[in-house]
């Protein structure tokens, strides 16, 4: 993948920006599909590595895509995976994707809501060229 311009890292900061300042996340990430992190911003003292989250996450969105195309769906927009106490929303966003990680299960709607509203524009800015 081509690397970004400084505008076009600009606006991707700004998204993110936006999703931090709608959401109650412990970790942010944009990746690319292949999963290099391009941004990853986290709360103080987390558990989470950036560079695990990404290749993990990566690793999710494939599977998920395959199992949408296993059953005849077209597209996969977004993967949640929810445990005991938390949860990790992944959402498709044009050349890249959006990662958030989150213990706080009673904000787990509103965050896939933003996501999706993020994913979107993120899409229409920077859609998938492959």
């Amino acid at each position: 993948m081509a690397e970004l311009t400084e505008q076009e890292a600009q606006n991707l900061a700004s998204y993110l920006g936006q999703v931090i300042s709608h959401t109650e996340l412990e970790a942010l990430a944009l990746v690319t599909r292949t999963g290099d992190r391009l941004a990853f911003s986290a709360v103080p003292n987390t558990q989470i590595q950036p560079d695990m989250l990404a290749s993990m996450s990566a690793v999710l969105l494939q599977a998920g895509e395959q199992a949408v195309a296993k059953i005849g769906y077209t597209q996969t927009l977004e993967v949640v995976l929810r445990g005991g106490n938390s949860f990790i929303v992944l959402s498709a966003a044009g050349r890249f994707f959006l990662i958030g990680a989150s213990s706080s299960l009673k904000e787990m709607g509103k965050i896939v809501s933003v996501f999706r509203y993020y994913s979107k524009e993120i899409a229409k800015a920077y859609p998938d060229s492959g």
